[in-house]
């Protein structure tokens, strides 16, 4: 059977803080009324369109609105729940930079370090001489991604980080640190820094550091002979995928790069967790959520370290999207204000990530904060 790895709950206060706001915070003024009638009429709209998932909205006190739509599984007619598990996609890179920072916190990692120091073996000496990990967090690196038709040949024998080497060694088409271009491939070779690093295999080591403190007992990674139970089936829709529909999302694992599964509940426990400093400690969470500086002529959404992360009033805002056939997540919320709005979806059309920026705006509209932020013009988008 496909495994969903699970996590012991490491301390009482580890569960109480998964489920509670890790932290007191000012509630913005709100119209709960308002609130509701407004995203229950756009997903509605979604929802008749063909949208078909769970969208989340919390803020320092509690849980604001939460409702789900659509099938969580068509062809056995199993309604989207609450505790549906969704595939992460991309939104799964939150995990490798708290993972990173983690071991930088412990002594173990260090950011302006190139690859070769924990992979002395890398086969491209310029990845192994001149990139470095913070290159990697910040889509610097030259790297790119890794599907085309040697990842399809590959795709159903990727059970494990070392099973993407080959996929891996490639060439920076640019110096590295001279332009932005967002890069799966770095994400995996930070993975495989994890590994180097902790002496734990990347899965194992999210389990037992990230989604065991947060009180993630719904997320994880999965082994690719079964099915998982509250798993939600990607329905695909529209035209331009060359991956195969035999398998549901194009890596059936996942890694540190994305892929994973979770839900809504247990992005708001990560949410809890990172922002009340159980996961860094307050020195690498200030190294987390601070402003970075990108290549000049950079045209990317709002970047940190690894996520998005721009200013919001007197907060900032920051998170990651995902999103591959049949799949969306959108994940955003503030540092010190406790909000955060999650949409996972099951969907092709309407595509996941534009309606979270319509939720997004709603919210905003009924009090909440404005979560949203400029794309420059031209700029590339994350998620993929």
């Amino acid at each position: 059977m496909h495994r969903l790895l699970t996590f012991p709950l490491l301390a009482l206060l580890a569960c109480l803080c998964a489920i509670a706001p890790a932290q007191a915070a000012q509630r913005t003024t709100i119209d709960r009324q308002a609130l509701e009638a407004l995203l229950t009429r756009q997903l509605d709209e979604a929802q008749a369109a063909g949208f078909s998932g769970t969208v989340l909205v919390a803020d320092g006190e509690g849980v604001l609105f939460e409702r789900s739509v659509g099938m969580a599984d068509a062809a056995a007619g199993t309604p989207v729940s609450a505790d549906t598990r969704f595939n992460l996609a991309s939104t799964g890179k939150l995990f490798t930079t708290v993972a990173v920072l983690q071991l930088v916190q412990a002594g173990k990692l260090d950011l302006d370090a190139p690859v070769g120091r924990y992979l002395p073996d890398w086969p491209v000496k310029q990845v192994r001489d001149d990139v470095t990990l913070r290159q990697l967090l910040l889509h610097t690196s030259g790297l790119k991604s890794y599907w085309g038709a040697e990842f399809n040949s590959r795709r159903a024998t990727l059970r494990t980080l070392a099973d993407y080497r080959p996929l891996l060694a490639t060439e920076p088409t640019f110096a590295p640190g001279s332009q932005w271009q967002y890069s799966n491939i770095g994400f995996q070779l930070l993975g495989l820094i994890v590994e180097a690093a902790s002496g734990q295999s990347y899965y194992d080591y999210v389990a037992t550091h990230i989604f065991g403190p947060a009180g993630m007992r719904d997320t994880g990674y999965f082994d690719m002979d079964g099915q998982a139970p509250r798993v939600a089936v990607p329905r695909r829709g529209g035209t331009g995928t060359d991956h195969d529909d035999t398998l549901p999302v194009p890596e059936p694992r996942g890694g540190a790069a994305g892929g994973g599964y979770s839900t809504p509940r247990d992005l708001l426990r990560f949410h809890r967790a990172l922002t009340g400093g159980v996961l860094l400690d307050a020195k690498h969470l200030d190294l987390l959520f601070a402003p970075v500086a990108l290549p000049a002529g950079t045209r990317a959404p709002p970047h940190g370290l690894g996520m998005l992360r721009y200013v919001v009033g007197n907060d900032v805002g920051y998170g990651h999207p995902g999103g591959a056939p049949g799949v969306g997540v959108d994940f955003r919320g503030l540092r010190r204000g406790g909000w955060t709005v999650i949409v996972m979806g099951n969907s092709d059309a309407p595509r996941t990530m534009p309606l979270a920026g319509e939720l997004l705006q709603l919210v905003h509209q009924a009090g909440g904060p404005d979560l949203t932020f400029p794309m420059p013009a031209g700029g590339v988008r994350v998620g993929g």
